[in-house]
């Protein structure tokens, strides 16, 4: 199930119609079932199963919050009492049950709020002064090691959300929870992907799954700087036997429990930060499992935080920025999320608890990063509001470039409702941020996990070097600072031709010996002057290039370079689309095969949301003579 089979299909059906016969005596098969039942969701025929897996685990806890291998009481007897205090329980079976009871949780299960607390107590009880969690504190294992610590993480973490419920709510949930913090630290020391920390080469599959586990109730995709996932993925890969498993079926089980965390692309990163960054530990959470839920489309959310560089942020496209108080950013910080948006990311901000404080510290964070655009409130026709849904709630900020947003600001709460999880009472914040989504990905069209849109430069003996120059003129020129810095890195990895781009320079300067190409970028209509116009008709008649981009498609700009074309020439040339047949389409200088007998057309792609053209052919105008 989590690695994606249909659960329809009709080796699977039967496998749950097996399972859901058996009277299961044992913790481990319990909670693992009840696990099972809580991948098909609260809509399906075996809820009524999940529920009866999640009583007898309530009923299987005992007095101080731990599970043994089988349901027990405590004994009666003093001698008997002191072997059973130490020996009958253990943290695996613990942990698993923990999992078990919470995947009735997060479908709709009422869970007693004392259970969690009595968890708690245990969990913060047997945890080592190092910040670990053993096997068992005064029995077998009392050192701590990775698969227990992860399980200690994973299960403080569960406890923290369902402990401190109201006070998510009111913003005031304190977010530096000392076992979690102890617990951290202790996995940023020990983490290792080669091996099971503490233990060596034992149990390194269950360790895997624990560190898993940790990942799906935190959200955290480092410990530390290092990422987890990638780590250990990697390791694995390396690991897996010629017919495809690890070790024996339970190895492969745990294995491929881990490995499937990755196959689902991730729409949300969070910002961990200096403040009040987590108010909502579970507003993202909830809020992907409702979208995977409503679209059929599964996506995922992480944390991360300032520490990393920025070509690690591009796991998502979208950077959430939560908080109730004013962020404490440092210089270095605001322009590593500048560089992350002119990449091509989008910041989504939302004041938690609708603070004011926090919203004007926005706006000062924002005035910092782009002093040429303003934050301003969207108009009520945006398409953010009616791209798939109709959203009453109309209410939201944004920065534009005259392109796309490159931040989405709401200065009311939003991370209540979904933390809250108040899908049904509250269906137009979840609506609100599914238009978000579709918005900023181009209607839903998401990375695989682990690729970034922007490339990583390799080394190359260039074959050819092009010199660009970028023409600055009095309107928006410059509306993605680092596009051409991005095609000069494609074109070197993928066809060793070294583009020397120039910073925006005026018209008046430009010289075709100096500059065979001139590019030149709006999104807004503009008007040269006359010693402009002059200056680019001696470009052009020195046998200068220039290329024009309505940049978004923008037919305002587009009009405008028509209108300015006409007046640099006299009627004896004229403004047209390029045929499909011309040279300047021939790719076959690039090393791409011709078909047979025919030349090689180019194939352009359209975003989904401007394609008006059944057609994958470029429409490009030229200036002609007639």
């Amino acid at each position: 199930l989590a690695a994606g089979e249909n659960p329809q299909d009709p080796r699977m059906k039967k496998t749950f119609e097996w399972l859901a016969k058996l009277d299961i005596k044992g913790t481990y098969a319990r909670a693992l079932r009840a696990n099972v039942w809580g991948k098909l969701g609260r809509n399906s025929k075996y809820q009524r199963n999940l529920a009866e897996d999640v009583k007898w685990l309530l009923e299987a806890v005992d007095s101080r919050g731990t599970y043994n291998y089988v349901k027990g009481k405590r004994p009666q007897s003093a001698a008997a009492w002191r072997t059973w205090k130490h020996s009958w329980y253990d943290n695996s079976n613990s942990q698993l049950a923990v999992l078990g009871v919470w995947a009735g949780a997060r479908n709709g299960i009422e869970i007693p709020l004392g259970y969690w607390k009595l968890i708690e107590k245990h969990w913060r009880e047997d945890q080592n002064p190092d910040g670990g969690w053993p096997y068992q504190k005064e029995g077998l294992r009392p050192h701590s090691y990775g698969s227990m610590t992860a399980a200690g993480l994973a299960t403080m973490f569960i406890c923290f959300d369902a402990i401190y419920y109201r006070q998510f709510i009111s913003c005031k949930a304190r977010t530096d929870y000392l076992p979690i913090v102890r617990g951290l630290q202790w996995m940023d020391k020990n983490f290792s992907a080669d091996k099971h920390p503490g233990l060596g080469g034992r149990w390194y599959y269950y360790y895997l799954y624990s560190v898993e586990r940790v990942g799906l109730a935190s959200g955290y995709k480092y410990f530390g700087k290092k990422d987890w996932y990638k780590l250990c993925a990697t390791r694995l890969l390396k690991k897996q036997g010629g017919s495809g498993r690890w070790g024996g079926l339970v190895e492969t089980s745990w294995a491929l429990l881990f490995l499937a965390r990755g196959q689902h692309p991730v729409l949300f990163n969070k910002l961990q930060y200096p403040g009040t960054w987590n108010c909502r530990p579970r507003d993202l959470a909830n809020l992907t499992r409702w979208i995977t839920r409503t679209f059929e489309k599964p996506v995922n959310w992480q944390i991360i935080h300032l520490g990393v560089p920025v070509s690690e942020w591009h796991d998502a496209p979208i950077l959430y920025i939560s908080g109730a108080t004013p962020p404490k950013f440092t210089d270095k910080d605001i322009e590593n999320l500048r560089q992350f948006v002119l990449q091509g990311g989008v910041i989504f901000s939302e004041s938690a608890c609708s603070r004011a404080s926090f919203n004007m510290a926005m706006q000062r964070v924002y005035a910092r990063m782009f002093p040429r655009y303003e934050l301003k409130r969207l108009d009520r026709n945006h398409p953010i509001y009616t791209l798939h849904f109709k959203i009453r709630h109309r209410r939201l900020m944004g920065i534009s470039n005259g392109v796309r947003l490159l931040v989405i600001h709401s200065p009311m709460d939003l991370s209540r409702a979904w933390q809250l999880n108040r899908y049904a009472t509250q269906a137009d914040l979840f609506n609100l941020a599914s238009n978000v989504y579709f918005f900023v990905t181009d209607k839903g069209s998401l990375r695989k996990r682990g690729v970034s849109p922007w490339p990583i430069a390799e080394s190359f003996s260039p074959i050819e070097t092009l010199k660009v120059a970028r023409i600055k003129y009095a309107g928006n020129y410059d509306p993605e600072p680092l596009a051409w810095k991005r095609f000069s890195i494609l074109m070197g990895n993928k066809y060793r031709v070294k583009v020397d781009v120039s910073s925006p320079m005026e018209l008046k300067a430009l010289k075709a010996s100096d500059w065979p190409i001139a590019v030149m970028t709006g999104t807004s209509n503009f008007t040269f002057t006359d010693d402009e116009r002059q200056a680019l008709r001696k470009y052009l008649t020195d046998g200068g290039v220039l290329l024009m981009d309505a940049a978004g498609g923008s037919k305002s700009f587009s009009k405008s370079a028509g209108e300015e074309i006409g007046k640099l020439f006299s009627s004896d040339v004229r403004y047209r689309l390029i045929p499909i047949d011309h040279k300047i389409y021939d790719n076959s200088s690039f090393g791409i095969d011709k078909p047979a007998g025919k030349k090689p057309l180019p194939w352009v792609s359209y975003r989904r949301a401007t394609r008006v053209l059944a057609s994958h052919r470029p429409r490009l105008k030229g200036l002609w003579y007639k």
